[in-house]
């Protein structure tokens, strides 16, 4: 038979023949006096044994061994199946419990566990402004770059924003700083940061108290995060911000 019969009864494509050939499982046959491969039964039976163990789970790598064995010791090859699929299983019971987290907080999927209910939370009221994207895409940043120590501490900051007495602040304060015009004069500058202070400056005192480490090439990227995404006064603000916070005494 030629490789498109193979293929059709064995529920396979050519190319998936042509990949076993590249793998090794399966020997080449003979060709016609054209060229054409001529398979027989005998090529079915082992397209059939390698489609029969790789949808039970096993890899296509290390399929060779177990067609030369011929079924021998099969307690053993099933039993280390088994293992991998129970742990298969906790994996995915894991991600479903995940992403039914995020469909609960309405959150964007690729945002970090620990501060999506938290930016979800601002995107739906902040709707699609600048700051929005730019809190979204520093979390993001963030959730990559920062230890365990410091996504912990930073999901306990976002968590203190969020709380109803700080919500309808953050929010206000996240709004003016987007609507300030990159000219805005220094007394509207001033005003902003003088409100952030007074809301923010406890909590984040408090996680500085708390000698949690930043990696300083993360500060770094985030830095430059900051300043390619924010207007000259939105710089001004934040980089006043940590001033007045870095000469503050702890409250």
């Amino acid at each position: 038979m030629r490789s498109s019969d193979l293929a059709h009864l064995a529920g396979v494509t050519v190319r998936t023949l042509r990949h076993y050939h590249q793998l090794g499982l399966l020997d080449e046959p003979p060709r016609t006096t054209n060229g054409y491969r001529e398979y027989s039964v005998h090529h079915l039976v082992r397209v059939l044994r390698i489609v029969r163990l790789a949808s039970l789970g096993f890899r296509l790598g290390e399929l060779a061994p177990m067609l030369d064995r011929d079924g021998k010791d099969t307690a053993e090859v099933l039993e280390r199946l088994d293992d991998e699929t129970a742990r298969e299983i906790e994996r995915l019971t894991e991600r479903r419990a995940l992403i039914a987290q995020l469909m609960a907080w309405n959150a964007a999927p690729d945002l970090p566990d620990a501060f999506a209910p938290h930016i979800a939370l601002f995107a739906a009221r902040l709707g699609d402004s600048t700051l929005a994207r730019v809190d979204r895409e520093q979390a993001i940043l963030i959730g990559h770059l920062a230890s365990p120590e410091v996504l912990d501490e930073l999901a306990g900051l976002y968590a203190r924003f969020s709380e109803p007495a700080l919500l309808e602040t953050s929010l206000t304060l996240t709004r003016r700083l987007a609507d300030l015009d990159a000219d805005a004069p220094d007394s509207v500058v001033e005003a902003i940061v003088a409100d952030m202070v007074a809301t923010y400056g406890d909590v984040i005192r408090a996680l500085r108290d708390d000698e949690v480490s930043f990696d300083p090439r993360a500060v770094a990227l985030l830095a430059e995060y900051s300043n390619d995404s924010l207007n000259d006064a939105q710089r001004r603000v934040v980089e006043r911000v940590e001033a007045a916070l870095d000469t503050a005494s702890p409250a």
